[in-house]
C-alpha cells in the first residue's frame, strides 16, 4: 500500500502517576514496525515524575503530543477525553502499565481495512506481574483464589460476530473486557463511549459498539497487561471509585445491571437473566473477600 493512503492510528494513553512503567511502555509504542500513527498522553495530574518522562519523550518523537490536565479528573473522563482527540479512521487506548509485541498494531489494522463489518480487533492477551512483598502476596493470594473460584467469564479474549442477540450472549457468557484494548473504528467508538462511571463501564462498552459490527480477535499473544492494575486493587476500592452513593458500594454491579436492562431492552435482559444473578451474587462474594483481605492487610501492619 503507498505510504500516502497509509490510514493513521490515534493511540490514546490515560496516565496517572505511571513512573514505574511508562518507559518500557513508551518504548514499545514507538518501537511498532506500523509507524503511521499519533500518540496522545493525557497524564491527570500526576504526582510522581510521569510529566518529567513523558516531555522527555515528546522532545525526541514528533509523534507524540503530552497534556497534562490541571487537576485529577478522573480515570473515565481521562479515557473519554483522548478517544475525542482523535482524528484518524483507526484509535487504540494504551494502559500505562501494559505493554506490546511490535507488530500489534500492524496486524490488527490489516485485519479491519478488509472487512468493513469488523469494529474491533485485538490479540490475545498474557499477563505479567513484578516481583512482590510481603504484603502484595497476601493481595495475591486473595486474587489468586477470587480467580480460580469465579466461573462467569473467562480471562480471554473471544471473537464475537453474527446478530447482535448472538453477540451480545456470547460476550455475556465468555467475552471479557480487555476487549476494549484493542484497535476500533474511531467514528463507532465515539458514538459508543460515553464519559458515564460505574464497575462495568467497560464491558458495557463492548456491548454498545456490537451494535455497528464484530469484534476479531488474532490468534496471537500479542498484548502484555500488568496483573496488579485497576482490576487488582478489588471490589470495594472499584465501587468506591466508579459507582456512586451506599447503593453502588454495597451493590457493585447494581450499576451496570440497569444499563443492561435499559440499554439492551428487556427481552434480551431475561434472556440472560441467570448471567446477570450470578454476576450480582459474585460482585457481593467479591466485595466480603475483599473486606476480609484489607482487615488481615490491616492487622498484618500492626504486627
Amino acid at each position: 500500500m503507498n505510504q500516502q493512503i497509509r490510514p493513521k492510528v490515534t493511540i490514546g494513553l490515560p496516565v496517572y502517576n505511571g513512573e514505574k512503567f511508562i518507559r518500557k511502555n513508551l518504548d514499545s509504542l514507538l518501537s511498532q514496525s506500523y509507524p503511521y500513527f499519533e500518540l496522545i498522553i493525557s497524564d491527570n495530574a500526576s504526582t510522581d515524575s510521569t510529566s518529567s518522562i513523558c516531555k522527555e519523550y515528546e522532545k525526541k518523537d514528533k509523534r507524540i503530543r503530552y497534556i497534562r490536565q490541571k487537576k485529577n479528573m478522573g480515570a473515565v473522563w481521562n479515557f473519554y477525553f483522548v478517544l475525542h482527540q482523535a482524528k484518524h479512521d483507526f484509535f487504540m487506548w494504551a494502559a500505562a502499565d501494559d505493554f506490546w509485541d511490535r507488530k500489534f498494531l500492524e496486524k490488527n489494522v490489516n485485519v479491519l481495512l478488509p472487512n468493513e463489518h469488523v469494529v474491533s480487533c485485538v490479540s490475545k492477551v498474557k499477563w505479567y506481574s513484578l516481583t512482590e512483598n510481603k504484603l502484595n502476596k497476601i493481595d495475591s493470594f486473595f486474587q489468586n483464589f477470587l480467580r480460580r473460584v469465579r466461573s462467569l467469564k473467562s480471562v480471554e479474549v473471544f471473537s464475537l460476530f453474527g446478530s447482535y442477540d448472538k453477540k451480545v450472549t456470547d460476550f455475556l457468557k465468555k467475552g471479557h473486557p480487555n476487549m476494549c484494548y484493542g484497535v476500533f473504528r474511531t467514528d463507532k467508538l465515539q458514538k459508543s463511549f460515553k464519559n458515564e462511571s460505574f464497575v462495568g463501564n467497560d464491558s458495557a462498552l463492548i456491548l454498545t459498539v456490537l451494535q455497528f459490527g464484530d469484534c476479531q480477535v488474532i490468534d496471537e499473544t500479542l498484548m502484555f497487561k500488568y496483573y496488579g492494575g485497576m482490576s487488582r486493587k478489588g471490589m470495594l476500592y472499584n465501587a468506591r471509585q466508579f459507582n456512586r452513593g451506599l447503593v453502588g458500594i454495597l451493590f457493585p454491579e447494581y450499576a451496570y445491571t440497569c444499563w443492561c436492562v435499559k440499554h439492551l431492552g428487556k427481552k434480551l435482559f431475561f434472556r440472560n437473566i441467570t448471567y446477570f444473578v450470578q454476576l450480582n451474587l459474585w460482585g457481593e462474594f467479591s466485595l466480603i473477600i475483599d473486606l476480609i483481605r484489607i482487615l488481615l492487610l490491616h492487622i498484618y501492619r500492626k504486627l
